[in-house]
């Protein structure tokens, strides 16, 4: 009777413990995948196979991967992303864009600001809307003069790649 007790305490403690190190194993693994970056959970989920690399099928279900993108990201060209490729190229591309819009956003704010400040343009209706660098005037002026003189405006600031003129003389 007494061996028998001690059999079933020693059970219970053996399955305690197993309890005990399932839950500590399955805590390390929910705050390690809380922990981990966007790119890289994305990256385990795109990685179906389970083998560590995505191949362009697998990439190719993230949007941001066109077949251009994939080919520029595998830098050792073997036909597949590692994690450190795929998240690598994934936030310099990133980084490149927010720089755009913020260099977009800087030379309309620069280009705007000048039209205002020249001499009988105050009050008019002209917008500004700047994209990778080429600017686009629309809305109304007085004359011909001002038409051309708001595109040697937008030229002159720094940035600017090209200007769209299209704006119109009142009548």
């Amino acid at each position: 009777m007494r061996k028998t007790k001690e059999i079933k305490s020693l059970a219970l403690l053996s399955v305690f413990a197993l309890s005990l190190s399932a839950a500590q194993a399955m805590a390390v693994s929910i705050s390690d995948e809380a922990s981990q970056s966007p790119d890289v959970k994305q990256f385990n989920e795109l990685d179906t196979n389970g083998d560590g690399h995505l191949d362009y099928t697998e990439a190719g279900k993230d949007s941001f991967y066109s077949k251009q993108r994939f080919n520029a990201a595998d830098k050792n060209k073997d036909g597949k992303l590692t994690q450190a490729e795929y998240s690598d190229y994934k936030s310099a591309q990133q980084k490149k864009e927010v720089g755009r819009v913020v260099d977009d956003s800087t030379i309309t704010t620069k280009v705007k600001a000048s039209i205002l400040k020249e001499e009988g343009f105050s009050g008019l209706q002209v917008s500004v809307e700047t994209f990778k660098g080429v600017v686009q005037l629309s809305g109304f002026v007085n004359n011909k003069a001002q038409v051309t003189r708001a595109g040697e405006i937008a030229k002159s600031i720094e940035g600017v790649k090209s200007v769209k003129n299209n704006l119109i003389v009142k009548s």
